[in-house]
């Protein structure tokens, strides 16, 4: 495991691609120019709270609890603010028995989430199929890997989500840079919850199904005087379907958060996460399998509060470091070491009327990566944001700037608008436009893959797409159980990246001219007296890339998603059915016929039955995913594993 870089030798790391002293300067005032504007935004606001505070103006704590931009005001962000933006709560997480993120992501309304036989997870918004493209953040600090772009979510145990935000293209600028096909926020604080009245508990978890799965998890909570502390632990080991398709991997996560008198709480996470196990790769690859061994470290520290009634701060020091082995199956051996540090930092100023909101931030980050095939690679982000929101009666407006510089592509311009229309009462209207751009990752530039070396090649010719996004749409939205919505959105893409396929069956990425998407989606979701949820979303879209008149790989033009969740009255069993239909898709922008996916249904179902265990809160519960054994695969290559079931316990002490 890699050391901590002292602070002061954060930015003096050399850097191999320019030893032009003028170009370094550069980046250096870059990098540096957005950690003092994170101080002058804090120190602005510390000034303003103490001069109120001297001339004896009192705090409204009501008015502070309504400041706080993060989960305590996302009900209100949804409901009134210009941007598409769904939640998905820790009691419907915890109601529905979802076993991990992505299962939990999944059945968000527009979300899929597709896990890779390797690294990480692709995650796709309103049917975007590609990879990357969508911002993963974690209690607003970004975990997309600067080598794959994706997010490996399975480092993130579900037991320390307390709710999941998704706010989809395009996406506001004070989320911070990227994010062209929508943004994800995982929130894992108040692990106590402010509303409990237990000081502690204790949740255990164990499970088997198909495949040789074995799973386990415990997880503890205890508030203290000092603070509240959550320690969870996780393991799961699979024996999967295809040969060399196992999979062993354990979590182990510690958080400690404390909240002061006035209104300033201290967060500290830890998570380390470790796997071993089988990459199969495509069936049709002459050299599919190899072994790899995964080790990730996090750590999280989180500071902030409210000064007076007007502004409130956060700031977030983050960093990760990631282990990488891989043997192929011809017994070379090939390592990547990722080392990710960063700084993040948001004000915001309401006024008293709650008419006016201004909305700062500001991000440096720095990624050093070092990999058997391509060598050492660095990359220093640093940016930073500014929006404004204007609120009337009926009528809330928005506009937001920022400005990124990177070390290896220099200026990143974003922005974002909106405006929303109450038209009548729970019925809102709303319209988005925004530009952001996209920077290849080290993969996609160098060498994304080394032990299935004959899979992906890398492109260091590459371009920054450049993405405008736009939507529109009219909501309705009652209550929790209680929604409707239809919205219009399309894409324009200057220099999309697409991967060409050759005739020796390997990947290369490769800049086209431009391309376009657009379509609409239909959600909807009402909850019966009776005690039945319906829960229905739809996406029907068309895409082109214009240089060849072909549709842009993975993105089928219909996806639908119908969920059925019902509780029986007596024994209150929890009961629930999900469907999902995916049409006809190209893996490779030539739209071979032969390479071509087929469309496919699948029926997934669960049951959860509580019951008391002695003086312990029980469940019991099974999952059965794809019921009818449907022969169908999400990658080209990768045939799914058919029919699977899990079984298991949930304890509460």
């Amino acid at each position: 495991m890699r050391t901590f870089v002292p602070y002061a030798q954060f930015f003096s790391c050399p850097v191999t691609y320019s030893r032009n002293r003028s170009v370094f300067l550069k980046q250096l005032v870059s990098a540096i120019l957005p950690v003092v504007f994170l101080i002058l935004m804090i120190t602005h606001a510390t000034v303003y709270g103490q001069q109120n505070h001297s001339h004896g103006h009192s705090v409204d704590s009501t008015v502070m609890e309504n400041i706080v931009v993060t989960a305590d005001r996302i009900d209100e962000y949804i409901e009134n603010y210009p941007n598409q933006v769904v939640m998905l709560s820790k009691e419907d997480i915890a109601r529905r028995n979802m076993l991990s993120v992505e299962e939990a992501m999944r059945s968000m309304p527009g979300v899929d989430v597709k896990r890779s036989s390797g690294i990480g997870s692709r995650i796709s918004i309103r049917g975007s199929g590609k990879s990357g493209g969508v911002l993963v953040l974690l209690n607003g600090r970004p975990l997309n890997s600067s080598q794959y772009g994706g997010t490996d979510l399975s480092t993130i145990p579900i037991d320390i989500v307390q709710s999941i935000i998704v706010f989809k293209p395009p996406v506001p600028v004070w989320l911070g840079p990227g994010g062209s096909d929508g943004a994800i926020n995982i929130v894992t604080r108040d692990p106590i919850g402010k509303k409990e009245k237990k000081r502690h508990s204790t949740q255990i978890r164990g499970a088997g199904g198909s495949y040789g799965l074995i799973e386990g998890s415990l997880t503890h909570r205890n508030s203290l005087d000092l603070g509240t502390i959550m320690a969870t632990a996780a393991g799961t080991h699979r024996d999967g379907k295809r040969t060399n398709g196992d999979r062993d991997s354990g979590t182990v996560c510690l958080h400690w958060d404390r909240e002061s008198a006035s209104e300033r709480q201290m967060e500290i996470d830890g998570r380390y996460y470790e796997s071993e196990y089988g990459s199969t790769g495509p069936v049709d690859n002459p050299t599919p399998d190899a072994r790899q061994e995964y080790k990730k470290f996090s750590v999280d520290g989180r500071i902030g509060g409210i000064v007076d009634s007007a502004w409130d701060y956060a700031i977030n020091l983050y960093g990760d470091t990631v282990d990488l082995t891989d043997e192929s199956q011809f017994g070379s051996t090939s390592t990547l070491d990722s080392v990710k540090w960063g700084l993040k930092g948001e004000s915001n100023w309401c006024d008293e009327d709650n008419a006016w909101e201004l909305r700062l931030n500001g991000l440096v980050e720095r990624d050093d990566v070092d990999h058997t095939l391509s060598g050492q690679h660095h990359r220093v982000t640093a940016g930073l944001g500014a929006q404004v929101d204007r609120r009337w009666q009926s009528l809330t407006g928005t506009v937001g700037l920022r400005g990124d510089h990177t070390s290896d592509f220099d200026f990143i311009p974003g922005f974002s608008s909106g405006l929303s229309f109450s038209a009548a009462k729970h019925w809102t209207a709303k319209v988005n436009a925004g530009y952001t751009m996209n920077i290849p990752t080290f993969g996609q530039l160098y060498q994304p893959s080394h032990g299935s070396i004959d899979q992906v090649r890398g492109n260091p010719d590459l371009d920054k797409e450049k993405i405008w996004s736009y939507d529109a749409g009219i909501e309705y939205r009652r209550d929790k159980t209680h929604l409707f919505q239809v919205s219009l959105f399309r894409s324009d893409t200057q220099d999309p990246i697409v991967y060409q396929r050759g005739i020796d069956l390997i990947y290369r990425p490769v800049n086209t001219d431009r391309s376009w998407r657009h379509g609409f989606e239909v959600s909807f979701k009402h909850g019966f007296d009776f005690g039945l949820i319906a829960d229905i979303n739809a996406i029907v879209q068309d895409s082109e890339i214009c240089d060849t008149e072909k549709e842009l790989p993975y993105t089928p033009r219909v996806k639908l998603k119908g969920s059925l969740q019902y509780t029986l009255p007596e024994p209150g069993t929890r009961l629930e059915t999900t469907i999902r239909y995916c049409s006809k898709q190209y893996s490779e922008v030539e739209n071979r016929k032969s390479e071509r996916i087929d469309d496919y249904i699948t029926v997934d179902l669960k049951a959860v039955q509580p019951f008391k265990l002695k003086t312990m809160a029980a469940e019991w519960f099974v999952s059965v995913e794809n019921l009818f054994d449907t022969d169908y695969q999400i990658h080209y290559g990768y045939p799914d594993d058919g029919i699977r079931f899990v079984s298991g316990l949930n304890l509460t002490l």
